[in-house]
C-alpha cells in the first residue's frame, strides 16, 4: 500500500497525474449508496437474451374497465392486460392512483421495483429524502430554464440521477457539474472552458445547456426512452444501437443482450420512478419533507481580475459565500472580457447585497491598476510576458491568481498592465549581447520554398501540439530533430521546423535563423561551443597498444564514468596502438578530476528549476 506521503513524488516521477489519479472521481454519498443498491436489485451480469422480467401492463382498477390507463412513450396503446394474478403476485393496484409527470410512462418492471425501492426500502428512502431535500436549491433555476426551451419540466430529475443537485462535482471520466457536461459536449452548447471560468460549473448556464441538449436529443429520436439513454451513454452510441439492433424501442434494447451498457438499462426506469415518485409524495410517505431554501442571489457586474474576496468585502460577506454562489469561477477572480463585454462579468452577490456591492465597487475602482487582455503566444513564458510589461513575474502572477507551478499555455488569456508606448529607434542598431545557440542534427534539410525558424520548448509541450500551431507533421518534426515521439520533450529543447515562407507566426513564438547561431552536431563550431561553455578544451590523442580508456584517463585527469561517455566505449577495453581517444580537459592548468565531474554533470545547466504543478500537464504520449 502506497503512503499518501508518496503521492507527489509520485506526481513528480509521471511527470503529470498519476494511474490512480486519473482513476479517482467524485460521487456524492447519496448517489454512490444508490449505485450500490442498483447491483443487489438489478445484478449486472444479465441472464440470457430476452429473459428480463416481462413488462406490466398498465394497472387496471378493479372497479371498472374505463379507467385511465399508461401507454408505452410514443406507441401505440399496448392491448389491454388483466391486472396482476392474485396467486402469490403482488398487488399492484395501487399503481392506478399515482398521478404522472409530463413524460410518457412505459410500466417496465425496473420502474416498478425502483419505485417499491423508493417506497418500501430504507436505503431507497433515505437516499430519496436528502435528494429531494437539496433539489430545493436549484429547482426553480432548472424549471424556469427547461421551461424556456419548451421540454418537460420533470426532466430536472436528470440533474438528481447525474450530480444530486451538486453543481461542483467531477466524475472519473471528465464529466463535470450538475448536469455532468463533458468537456467537448459542454464546448457544443457554449459552456465557456478555460483557467478562469468553466461554466459546466454554473448552474445557470449548465441548465440552459441541457435544456438545449435535452432537446436535441429529443429531436433526434423523438422518444424521451432513448434521448435520455442517449444522454447517458452518448448520442452516437445510441444510434448505432438502435441501427444495430434494428430496433427504435428502448425497452425492447434493455431487454436485448449486448445492445445498451448496464447503466444505460437501469438509468432511464430509475429517472420515470423518481419523476413519479417526485410527483406523489404523499404515496409515498414523503409528504412532510422540507425543501432546502432556493439559492437567491443578484447579479453585479465586476471590472475584470476583480477578486472574490474583494466583492465579499463589498457585500460585507465571507468570501466562501461569493464563491459558492460563483463556482464556475476557477481563478476566484473576475475573468478578462472581451470588447463586447464592456460592462464586466456579472457576478452573483447574496440577495439584496447587488446594490450595496455596486456602490462599494465604484468608489474602489479607480484605485485599480489599468489592465488588458493580452492573448500568450504559443511558447511564450510568463517571464517574456512579465519582462514586456515591465513588471515582476511575481507581480504578473497576482494579477492573474496564477498558482505555484501553474502551466499557462499558448491561447490563454491574461491580464496584463497597458505596454508603454515604445522608444524611438536609434538610427543605428546597437548590439543586445551574442546570439542564442541551437543544436541541430548533423543531418542537412533543403528546402527552396520554406523558411527554417526554431521553437524553444515550453513546459507541457507535445510533438503532435507543436506540430498543429506550426502546421507540419510529426513525423517531419520528428525526423528533422531527432526526435523519439514517445518521450517526453523537456523545457528548453529547441526544435527546428520549416514552413512555408508565407505561413502566419504571429500567434507563435518563434527565432529565425538570423536570431540565433545554429550548430550541428559534430561539427567543429560544436565542439568549440561545448568547449567554451563547459570551460574545457576537447583533445585527441593516439593510445599505445595494451592501454584502455581508464589508464589514458588518468593521465589527464579525467574519470573513467566521463571517458566512457565520451568515446561510447568501456573503460576496460584494451585498445590497439595509434586508436584515437577524445578526452576534455581543463582550460590552463591544475585541472582536477572532481572539476571536470561537476562541468560535465551540472554547471552547464545550473540548478534544476521548480517542477510545474503535475496535475497541470498533459498526458504522456
Amino acid at each position: 500500500m502506497v503512503s499518501t506521503e508518496s503521492i507527489p513524488a509520485r506526481r513528480n516521477v509521471a511527470g503529470g497525474p498519476t494511474a490512480d489519479d486519473v482513476a479517482a472521481g467524485v460521487e456524492s454519498p447519496e448517489l454512490r449508496s444508490l449505485r450500490e443498491a442498483e447491483r443487489e436489485l438489478f445484478p449486472p451480469a444479465l441472464p440470457a437474451n430476452g429473459a428480463w422480467p416481462s413488462e406490466l401492463g398498465a394497472p387496471l382498477s378493479s372497479a371498472s374497465d374505463e379507467s385511465p390507463r399508461v401507454h408505452a412513450t410514443g406507441l401505440p396503446p399496448a392491448p389491454r392486460q388483466a391486472p396482476p394474478a392474485r396467486d402469490g403476485a403482488k398487488d399492484l393496484s395501487w399503481l392506478e392512483k399515482l398521478t404522472m409527470p409530463d413524460l410518457p410512462v412505459r410500466w417496465d418492471a425496473r420502474v416498478v421495483r425502483y419505485l417499491e425501492f423508493f417506497k418500501d426500502d430504507p436505503r431507497g428512502r433515505a437516499t430519496f429524502t436528502r435528494l429531494y431535500r437539496r433539489s430545493g436549491r436549484y429547482r426553480d433555476l432548472v424549471r424556469r430554464a427547461l421551461k424556456r426551451k419548451g421540454v418537460p419540466e420533470d426532466l430536472l430529475w436528470v440533474a438528481m440521477i447525474e450530480s444530486g443537485f451538486d453543481p461542483t462535482v467531477r466524475s472519473p471520466a471528465g464529466a463535470l457539474g450538475m448536469w455532468q457536461f463533458m468537456p467537448e459536449s459542454g464546448k457544443s452548447y457554449g459552456l465557456s472552458q478555460d483557467r478562469w471560468v468553466d461554466q459546466r460549473l454554473s448552474p445557470q448556464a449548465a441548465s440552459e445547456a441541457a435544456a438545449d441538449f435535452l432537446s436535441d436529443l429529443h429531436r433526434r429520436f423523438t422518444s424521451w426512452d432513448l434521448a435520455l439513454g442517449a444522454y447517458n451513454m452518448g448520442y452516437g452510441g445510441m444510434a448505432a444501437v438502435v441501427r444495430r439492433y434494428n430496433t427504435n424501442d428502448f425497452w425492447a434494447l434493455a431487454r436485448t443482450e449486448g445492445s445498451l451498457p448496464w447503466e444505460t438499462t437501469l438509468y432511464v426506469p430509475k429517472f420515470l420512478a423518481i419523476a413519479v415518485v417526485a410527483r406523489n409524495l404523499q404515496a409515498f410517505g414523503f409528504g412532510d419533507l422540507q425543501l432546502d431554501p432556493a439559492v437567491e442571489f443578484d447579479e453585479v457586474h465586476v471590472p475584470p481580475g476583480t477578486a472574490l474576496t474583494t466583492v465579499a468585502g463589498a457585500a460585507g460577506c465571507t468570501a466562501h459565500e461569493v464563491e459558492t454562489l460563483n463556482p464556475e469561477l476557477r481563478a476566484h477572480m473576475t475573468p478578462p472580457t472581451g470588447e463586447s463585454d464592456a460592462a464586466g462579468y456579472a457576478v452573483k452577490v447574496p440577495a439584496g447585497k447587488g446594490t450595496a456591492v455596486a456602490q462599494a465597487l465604484s468608489r474602489t475602482r479607480h484605485d485599480q491598476p489599468a489592465l488588458e487582455r493580452y492573448v500568450v503566444r504559443f511558447g511564450e513564458t510568463l517571464e517574456q510576458i512579465a519582462q514586456a510589461r515591465k513588471i515582476s513575474v511575481a507581480k504578473l502572477a497576482e494579477l492573474n491568481a496564477l498558482q505555484p507551478g501553474e502551466v499557462v499555455r499558448g491561447g490563454t488569456v491574461l491580464l496584463v498592465p497597458p505596454q508603454a508606448a515604445a522608444p524611438a529607434q536609434p538610427a543605428v542598431a546597437t548590439t543586445t549581447g551574442p546570439k542564442p545557440v541551437v543544436i541541430v542534427p548533423a543531418q542537412v534539410f533543403s528546402y527552396p520554398d520554406k523558411k527554417r525558424v526554431f521553437y524553444r520548448v515550453v513546459v507541457g509541450d507535445t510533438l503532435k501540439e507543436i506540430a498543429s500551431h506550426l502546421e507540419v507533421s510529426v513525423d517531419d518534426l520528428r525526423r528533422w530533430n531527432n526526435l523519439d515521439p514517445a518521450a517526453r520533450l523537456m523545457e528548453g529543447m529547441t526544435v527546428q521546423v520549416f514552413v512555408p515562407k508565407t505561413q502566419d507566426l504571429s500567434k507563435i513564438l518563434v527565432a529565425t535563423e538570423s536570431d540565433a547561431q545554429v550548430l550541428a552536431v559534430g561539427s567543429d563550431e560544436f565542439f568549440a561551443h561545448l568547449e567554451a561553455q563547459k570551460g574545457l578544451r576537447r583533445i585527441t590523442v593516439a593510445a599505445h597498444a595494451g592501454e584502455t580508456i581508464e589508464t589514458i584517463g588518468k593521465r589527464y585527469q579525467v574519470p573513467a564514468r566521463t571517458m566512457e561517455r565520451i568515446n561510447r566505449r568501456s573503460r576496460t577495453e584494451v585498445l590497439k596502438s595509434g586508436e584515437t581517444v577524445v578526452l576534455y580537459v581543463p582550460n590552463g592548468t591544475g585541472g582536477s578530476s572532481s572539476s571536470i565531474t561537476a562541468s560535465n554533470d551540472a554547471a552547464s545547466n545550473g540548478p534544476l528549476p521548480t517542477p510545474p504543478v503535475p496535475d497541470l500537464l498533459p498526458p504522456a504520449p
